[in-house]
């Protein structure tokens, strides 16, 4: 049985099926493809979130192209990343490019961020320790610039303080720039139109988004699968003559299912508690933090041109709500006019928003005076967690597991508390498929790797 029928239950269910096994797909949606799935909005495919395909390396590259074969042929497209945060009506490219910031931000910002970071240097001239991303953005920026693009988005996204996040998140995802070149930002302004930043990273997207992969392998496992949608598993017994019963609530009511092993990729606090371990499973939730994705889509009739050339845009402007859109014209790969633009909120798990109206509130702020018309919305449930902050539990968890009996294995991105890369969780769906029966505990956390987001 896999809990979870996205990218890394998918995996582990294709390389379960070829070693001859049986397999069971419990997925408490109606939808395969978890956090990585597209959706349709009024006729618009979109993507949750900003995924793409990462293949700086000739083995990542290789690897998509003979998955999309193998699934028929899926167009790729080959597209160079670009991404911006949006202040006050000007764009700053992130990851930070020194030219395109000095063509495009006020002198007074840039004024203002370089004398911070050269005070912030003066006061500690031997260097500062990183212990958060508050500090570690702080070191290399200054303070100004990371109260000003850094922190709100940390603050939004997780709904949490930058001082609760470890440096190591920071050193993954963030480019750190020489102390020259963030100084030299606030020397006049080169007298360049302002334009988008070099692409830093290039990234394989398929033709109609990046779920079109998941339904692809969805299709191809076909009935080689019990596929048990709008279900959850609400309790698994200990292995009794090498057997472990689960019982699974779905839309005909509850079902009994026996089997050999479980992987479970879905959230490891509904794990501990259907093994009866219900104060550890709220010791995860608690820590874990979750919140869910909520993209409000719109249709602008006419987009300012600093937008153009940038598939993601961060928002940090006062009163706006969202912390990000989706500039989902400039993917290319998805069948979207220009215009089309998905804002994404971040709400604790399970809280109701009023998308319409806030999205549409939100466009006031971003687009004084635009058209704009609202299109619809789409939810993704857990997208966001702490991980970092339920390591301890995890280990706990993986303890609890080893203790209950063999052939329980909790992993991906929401088993594992991780934050992956696609490629990361099929390789990990992969491995888990491949372990012994009798195999038992959290699998994933040494998966923890380089995020890529700068090429390596």
């Amino acid at each position: 049985m896999i809990i979870g029928a996205g990218p890394t239950g998918l995996t582990a269910a294709d390389a379960c099926v070829a070693d001859g096994a049986s397999v069971a797909i419990v997925e408490r949606t109606a939808h395969v493809g978890g956090l990585a799935r597209s959706a349709s909005v009024a006729g618009n495919e979109i993507d949750l979130g900003g995924h793409r395909l990462l293949s700086s390396t000739p083995k990542q590259r290789r690897a998509w192209l003979d998955f999309a074969d193998r699934l028929g042929g899926v167009p790729m497209s080959d597209i160079g990343r670009r991404s911006g945060i949006l202040r006050d009506r000007y764009v700053v490219a992130y990851p930070f490019d020194t030219r395109q910031f000095r063509a495009s931000v006020p002198w007074p910002v840039r004024a203002r961020g370089a004398a911070s970071l050269a005070a912030w240097k003066l006061r500690a001239p031997t260097g500062r320790e990183d212990h958060n991303l508050d500090e570690w953005v702080k070191n290399r920026y200054g303070p100004f610039l990371a109260e000003t693009f850094m922190a709100p988005h940390a603050r939004k996204v997780f709904g949490v303080d930058p001082r609760d996040i470890p440096a190591g998140w920071a050193a993954q995802r963030i480019l750190s720039p020489g102390l020259g070149s963030v100084l030299a930002t606030a020397l006049p302004n080169p007298g360049r139109t302002p334009r988008p930043a070099d692409v830093v990273d290039r990234f394989f997207y398929p033709q109609g988004g990046v779920g079109v992969l998941w339904s692809g392998l969805a299709k191809l496992l076909g009935n080689q699968v019990n596929w048990l949608f709008g279900s959850r598993v609400t309790s698994i017994a200990k292995p009794a003559g090498g057997r472990i019963a689960v019982t699974v609530a779905g839309p005909a009511g509850d079902t009994t299912v026996s089997c050999n092993r479980v992987i479970s990729t879905g959230r490891p606090e509904d794990l501990a508690m259907s093994l009866g371990l219900d104060e550890l499973g709220v010791a995860i939730a608690q820590r874990s933090g979750r919140r869910d994705l909520v993209v409000g889509v719109v249709h602008v009739r006419e987009c300012p041109d600093s937008w153009y050339g940038y598939q993601w845009l961060y928002t940090h402007d006062t009163g706006i709500r969202a912390h990000r859109f989706n500039n989902y014209g400039e993917w290319q790969s998805l069948h979207c006019p220009l215009g089309v633009i998905g804002l994404e909120y971040t709400v604790p798990t399970g809280e109701t928003l009023d998308v319409a109206v806030t999205a549409l509130k939100d466009m006031s702020i971003l687009l004084p005076g635009g058209a704009v018309d609202f299109l619809g919305s789409e939810r993704a449930t857990d997208a966001y967690s702490n991980f970092d902050a339920s390591a301890d539990q995890l280990g706990l968890l993986d303890e609890a597991l080893r203790g209950f009996g063999e052939g329980v294995v909790s992993t991906g991105r929401q088993g594992a508390g991780i934050y992956i890369n696609l490629d990361q969780a099929m390789r990990l769906g992969e491995r888990v498929a491949a372990l012994s029966p009798r195999h038992s505990g959290v699998v994933g956390r040494d998966e923890y790797s380089p995020y890529q987001e700068k090429a390596s």
